[in-house]
């Protein structure tokens, strides 16, 4: 008898056809003009492996942020005050085991 068992938080973060259901905010840091994101999982389950990557293409510079669990409905702020400071045109990528990554650029 062969028993086959998917375990989607084995896989790599980013793997998966599903975009990962996480939700994505900014707002004004209160010391500089850069900008705070605020994520959110809205989803009922645990996330795996998540992964939160920050890139300057001007600058050739990527920051990259890992999470082993990030519990359903967990809030996080990452901003100033964590060493990361979000500016206009750069992108932000989040990833997730069992699912697709979602890009997200910060406005002007």
């Amino acid at each position: 008898m062969l028993v086959f068992v998917f375990a989607p938080e084995r896989l790599p973060s980013g793997v998966g056809l599903a975009p990962i259901p996480m939700d994505l905010s900014l707002r004004s840091a209160l010391f500089d003009n850069s900008y705070v994101a605020i994520l959110r999982n809205p989803s009922g389950s645990t996330l795996h492996n998540v992964r939160i990557a920050c890139k300057n293409a001007a600058l050739c510079q990527e920051k990259c942020y890992l999470e082993e669990k990030w519990a359903p409905g967990r809030t996080t702020e990452i901003g100033w005050a964590e060493g990361w400071r979000f500016l206009p045109g750069e992108t932000l990528t989040v990833s997730a085991s069992g699912f697709a990554a979602r890009t997200w650029t910060v406005g002007r």
